[in-house]
């Protein structure tokens, strides 16, 4: 399917459905992946199950961004090293199994870290909750979490973070794959 549109109009959709997830779901690891796989045409269930924990800046604790992570995620399952590979090296690869693969899959995470760091001078759970909601909040503490939702934590402001991020980790791997041809 994304083959077939522009680079404009995944961009338009992974935003919309990555926006509308979050306020629906919340988990902002979860939709996040979620957005792009479905875009992209992967059923991988297990892997959004498998980010669960990412969220709320890893298991709750304000430290790196759950949707930085699922980014993280989504580029290595497109661009990272295969099992074959790091188990049966061949003999050019040379002292480091798939090194050009780590390599080239570290220059996209680098340009994915460097778009939240432009926009939210970070990529920690903490930091871009007072940049996008003016602080940060305890995710363990129940009056912290009303208090999140009473300032648009969950029906605004995360879900555009994660609109953000889905739109940065999508346009990563559509010039990726365009540039290949």
């Amino acid at each position: 399917m994304w083959q077939k549109l522009t680079k404009d109009e995944i961009l338009q959709e992974v935003y919309r459905r990555g926006y509308k997830y979050g306020r629906e779901y919340r988990v902002c690891s979860q939709c996040t992946l979620l957005t792009v796989l479905e875009v992209f045409g992967i059923q991988a269930d297990e892997l959004v199950k498998a980010v669960t924990g990412f969220a709320g800046g890893i298991g709750r604790t304000g430290e790196t961004c759950g949707a930085y992570c699922a980014g993280v995620m989504a580029l290595g399952l497109f661009y990272g090293r295969d099992i074959q590979t790091m188990k049966h090296p061949k003999p050019e690869d040379g002292p480091i199994p798939g090194h050009e693969i780590e390599k080239g899959l570290g220059r996209l995470i680098k340009n994915l870290r460097a778009r939240f760091i432009e926009e939210y001078g970070s990529v920690l759970c903490n930091d871009i909750e007072k940049k996008v909601i003016g602080r940060s909040f305890d995710k363990w503490d129940p009056k912290d979490r009303i208090e999140k939702d009473r300032l648009g934590g969950h029906t605004t402001k995360c879900p555009m973070v994660i609109g953000k991020a889905t739109q940065w980790i999508s346009e990563l791997i559509v010039d990726e794959e365009r540039g290949k041809k």
